[in-house]
């Protein structure tokens, strides 16, 4: 067949095919042009998934009535005027391919008002006069878009349904939004109002809108810099873990892309913190130099090239581990029933008793200012010296029976005091280092004591413990400040930190600047130690007295043995014991000795059943099975002083406040948040 040229409509038809595959491709390259206008407010109206009306209005720069034909035609733009212009490209539509496209498969119109203009514009490219018509509206453009392909019947079969076809746009229109928080887009499916965002650059507001409540309430920050790249956004904290990467959005200079190099950087910053099996989730944004970044790679324009990705790829996962590792970043705020619904003041004032009842003998001649809001002053309960000598006895009674003290919430005429235990050598879940973090500073001095003539008690893993673990003491009327009352606390960078006490011998409850916070003592110790192990690896290994010989299957220790040396990496050192036996010759100093066979047995199985893993992959699950097996239990006994200790590694920020698992370390309650659920507070 001779060659022929096609004919100007045959040829707008076949590249149409390249710029409107759907209604959702429509509405990106007319929003993206709405933008591009200097718009602020942009509104997406769609019918029947966007097949039979497709509405676009906005208040940007409008387009000048001289110019409305031209801007039907192809490759006609405002936004590139030569080839070097391309090699900078910082709007989002460039090519001119979008309204010449559109007008060749669905019927247009256009409204527009330029502020150069007397009066706004009406124009139908394709029918009726070639003239704009004089109309009214203020500054900006609407377009409106009927009937979709109606001129090309093959490609209407090809759409899916409409239901499909309006969650295509709605992804298109939610992309958009994020990745232009500073525009205020009000999304239309079929007279409902899906989504409108605040606009004015609000990042958490957008993403509150557009993704949801129970996405965005937790995002954490990052803002990081490796000149010449700036990355900044939300992520997900490692708890909240998707199932897949659908909520990752990354944006480059305001366009939004499908890229590697920032998934990869952004899922390797949550190693060792991110559940097993989840995807974090999240809204990045990069800027950079357009010239270090090519968008001319595919017309949909998802697809870019980067100059230098290693750069990329740092600056993503520099900033997203930072933002990780912040202080304070991963406490999850503990929500109370009614949080959200304003309590009301009581009528009496603050501190005044309940109608009835008389002043007890501690608040006699107080002040009203004494309990007035601010720190609250202590009120000091009398109690009998009888009966105070009586509970004594019982506790020496109950310690040399062996017993350990597990309450003393029922003994309220007496205020609780915690005895400072007595320096010793620390354990596996205790750094040498930190025994002068437990002293009492000296602005926190007290009178000493009188103690109970107890000797300590063996703990569950062996340790010693000071038993009581509490003294109860009398209170007089001047018992003191709530500083003298107060456990011995530290200061981790500035902050002053209390221990209150343990509950279910699982959870750690600690004070510190109006702000109560409770600890999973169990996950904390378990991320202390995993840092720990990761840095130190074989340099923090020991050698057992008593190598320990472990049987397993044939495929375990064949797997075992296989990463012999990936697992000495990590301080485990096995050898081949002849038949299915292994044996074990040095374990992290974390580790106990009666858990050795154990962790031998839970890695060879680990190993064989995901012998695909990385070499970073099953160093990290190796050091997580560690860690869990070292770190303290739920239920058992733990010294004050370490869990005062562990306390102040979490809220400090010296470890991240998640578990290797992803699971969060601690929750807070601010002091105001409880005396609204008191109705301190209105």
């Amino acid at each position: 067949m001779a060659i022929a040229l096609l004919d100007k409509h045959t040829a707008e038809l076949i590249a149409a095919g390249e710029v409107v595959e759907r209604p959702a491709s429509v509405v990106k390259e007319l929003a993206e042009n709405a933008i591009d206008a200097g718009a602020t407010a942009v509104t997406v109206e769609i019918e029947r998934g966007g097949t039979l009306l497709i509405r676009i209005a906005d208040n940007g720069s409008g387009i000048e009535a001289a110019d409305l034909p031209l801007a039907f035609v192809r490759h006609a733009t405002s936004k590139v005027r030569t080839e070097q212009d391309l090699e900078a490209i910082e709007t989002l539509g460039f090519r001119g391919e979008a309204l010449a496209s559109i007008a060749s498969v669905a019927r247009v119109e256009v409204l527009t008002k330029h502020d150069a203009d007397a009066f706004a514009s009406l124009y139908r490219p394709g029918a009726g006069p070639k003239r704009p018509e004089e109309a009214a509206r203020p500054r900006g453009t609407s377009i409106t878009v009927r009937e979709l392909f109606y001129n090309t019947p093959a490609r209407m079969k090809f759409l899916k349904k409409d239901t499909s076809e309006a969650n295509y746009v709605t992804e298109t229109v939610t992309r958009l939004a994020l990745s232009h928080p500073e525009v205020a887009f009000k999304y239309l499916r079929d007279g409902k109002e899906v989504f409108a965002t605040p606009g004015g650059g609000d990042v958490r507001g957008t993403a509150w809108a557009v993704l949801g409540a129970a996405f965005a309430k937790d995002l954490l920050a990052v803002d990081g810099s490796r000149a010449p790249i700036r990355v900044h956004g939300l992520i997900t904290p490692p708890r909240a873990g998707r199932a897949s990467r659908s909520m990752q959005y990354f944006f480059i200079n305001g366009r939004f892309v499908k890229n590697g190099t920032m998934m990869a950087a952004l899922e390797q910053a949550y190693r060792g913190m991110a559940l097993q099996g989840k995807f974090p989730g999240g809204v990045l944004f990069l800027q950079m130099p357009p010239a270090l970044v090519d968008v001319n790679v595919h017309p949909a324009k998802t697809e870019v090239r980067f100059a230098r990705e290693s750069d990329v790829f740092d600056a993503v996962y520099r900033a997203v581990k930072a933002a990780l590792m912040e202080k304070g970043a991963g406490h999850l705020n503990l929500v109370l029933p009614g949080a959200d619904k304003p309590v009301a003041a009581p009528d009496q004032p603050i501190g005044a008793e309940m109608p009835g009842k008389p002043l007890g003998k501690g608040t006699a001649g107080m002040a009203p200012s004494a309990l007035a809001p601010g720190r609250p002053q202590p009120r000091a309960i009398q109690s009998s010296p009888g009966q105070i000598e009586a509970y004594n006895t019982m506790v020496r009674q109950n310690a040399q029976a062996g017993q350990a003290l597990e309450s003393t919430a029922s003994y309220i005429p007496y205020t609780v005091r915690q005895a400072p235990p007595p320096m010793r050598q620390p354990g596996p879940s205790v750094e040498a280092d930190t025994a002068k973090d437990w002293q009492t500073p000296a602005n926190h001095a007290a009178t000493p004591l009188p103690m109970p003539d107890v000797a300590p008690t063996a703990g569950e893993n062996g340790l010693a413990i000071d038993a009581p673990d509490v003294v109860l003491i009398p209170c007089t009327e001047d018992a003191g400040t709530a500083e003298q009352m107060a456990l011995a606390g530290v200061k981790p960078d500035g902050l002053t930190l209390r221990l209150v006490g343990e509950l279910f011998r699982t959870y750690i409850v600690a004070e510190a600047d109006d702000v109560l916070y409770l600890l999973d003592k169990h996950a904390a110790h378990e991320r202390i130690l995993y840092e720990r192990m990761d840095k130190t690896g074989a340099a923090g290994a020991q050698q057992l007295l008593a190598p320990v010989s472990v049987t397993l299957s044939a495929e375990e220790k064949n797997a075992l043995l296989q990463a012999r040396e990936q697992l000495l990496a990590t301080g485990l050192e096995v050898e081949d014991f002849g038949g299915n036996a292994v044996l074990v010759r040095a374990v992290p100093a974390d580790i106990a000795p009666g858990d050795v066979a154990d962790l031998a047995v839970e890695l060879g199985r680990r190993l064989a059943l995901n012998a695909r893993d990385s070499t970073s992959e099953k160093r990290e699950w190796v050091l997580h099975s560690m860690a869990c097996r070292a770190a303290v239990k739920g239920g058992d006994k733990t010294p004050a002083a370490e869990l005062l200790l562990l306390a102040k590694q979490i809220i400090s920020g010296e470890v991240p406040p998640f578990c290797p698992h992803g699971r969060p370390v601690v929750l807070k309650i601010t002091r105001k948040e409880l005396e609204r659920q008191f109705g301190r507070l209105g």
